[in-house]
């Protein structure tokens, strides 16, 4: 039977019908050009989608930044050009995920209180492999070698270091935008044996291509969307308010850090008791319990310096807890700079 259009008139519908009850085939109608915008897409309303487009769009901005981060961090340590590009992002049943990976990969569980839960991140051998041997110092293959085994304790204590320097890089991706952490908890060989995310959960899946060299893999990062979907929701609803309370947070932090600088600055303090003139043979014939008479009186303010510029306080001096001390009476507006 020819293609039938997706609609249809009336009068086709009853050409079809009478068609199809005589045993004849049905002449093909007319075919009517269907605008772009009207095309009809299928929809699973049993699996509804998560995340919007926009909360995509999020995602995407998040772990492009991870990418980037991660690329030069592999460049350093391995010491060769590294690219590392996210290529979809997609909303997927767990099960189909774990289903997806080879029977042995290397596998971090990063733990994280914000978004709250797990996320997993899995490498593909080709490229562990591959990390693994620049590691222990071997040149770069033109066909890398990819052995079907179970990895080796060398072999996993070797990617420990980089697993933990990914969840590193994890929290600071979602720190430009909340507070959080992100602690790698586990490392497993076996997808099989993960039980921290229910088979029948919806999960987002970030896929990012890996090349290093010759050697073509991909990392790929799993998160549940009922852990991702509280904290993008919130995103959406103070798309700016948030942005201005995490401008006042950095401005806070700057401050802080400006004090804490400066709390941490070595300062002279000096304090002048009083002056006088003295002739140089009246200083020559100083001797013990001699006394000199300043041209302040006893209960008189004193000059105190910072930094050698002259009198910035004034104080009267005491003891505090059997230890000299000046207290400050007087703030003097003085121009400059210390």
């Amino acid at each position: 039977m020819p293609d039938i259009p997706d609609i249809l008139s009336q009068n086709e519908i009853n050409e079809l019908l009478n068609s199809l009850i005589s045993g004849n085939e049905a002449v093909e109608p007319a075919a009517q050009p269907t605008p772009g915008k009207n095309k009809i897409r299928d929809y699973n309303f049993k699996t509804p989608k998560k995340l919007t487009k926009e909360q995509i769009k999020i995602i995407m901005g998040i772990y492009e930044n991870f990418a980037r981060q991660l690329a030069s961090y592999f460049s350093g340590i391995l010491r060769s050009y590294t690219q590392i590009n996210v290529i979809s992002i997609e909303e997927l049943h767990y099960y189909e995920y774990n289903n997806a990976l080879p029977d042995t990969v290397l596998i971090g569980v990063i733990e994280m209180n914000s978004p709250e839960g797990i996320i997993l991140v899995d490498i593909s051998n080709s490229i562990t492999y591959n990390l693994i041997e620049r590691s222990l110092g071997a040149g770069s293959r033109e066909d890398p070698l990819i052995p079907e085994r179970e990895f080796s304790d060398i072999e996993i204590s070797l990617m420990e270091r980089i697993l933990k320097q990914i969840a590193f890089f994890t929290k600071e991706a979602w720190s430009g935008l909340i507070k959080t952490d992100a602690q790698l908890k586990l490392i497993e060989t076996n997808a099989r044996l993960i039980q921290s995310i229910a088979m029948d959960e919806i999960v987002v899946i970030i896929v990012m291509e890996v090349t290093i060299g010759n050697a073509k893999g991909s990392i790929n990062v799993c998160i549940p969307c009922i852990n991702i979907e509280p904290v993008i929701n919130t995103l959406n609803r103070n798309k700016y308010s948030s942005k201005r309370v995490i401008d006042s947070t950095k401005e806070e932090l700057i401050k802080d850090m400006l004090i804490t600088g400066v709390k941490a600055a070595p300062l002279e303090v000096t304090a002048i008791l009083g002056e006088t003139v003295l002739s140089l043979r009246e200083i020559i014939n100083l001797q013990i319990g001699d006394v000199i008479k300043f041209d302040l009186d006893v209960g008189s303010n004193i000059k105190l310096n910072i930094n050698g510029v002259e009198t910035w306080f004034y104080g009267t001096p005491g003891i505090k807890k059997n230890k000299k001390a000046i207290k400050v009476n007087k703030v003097m507006q003085k121009r400059g700079s210390l």
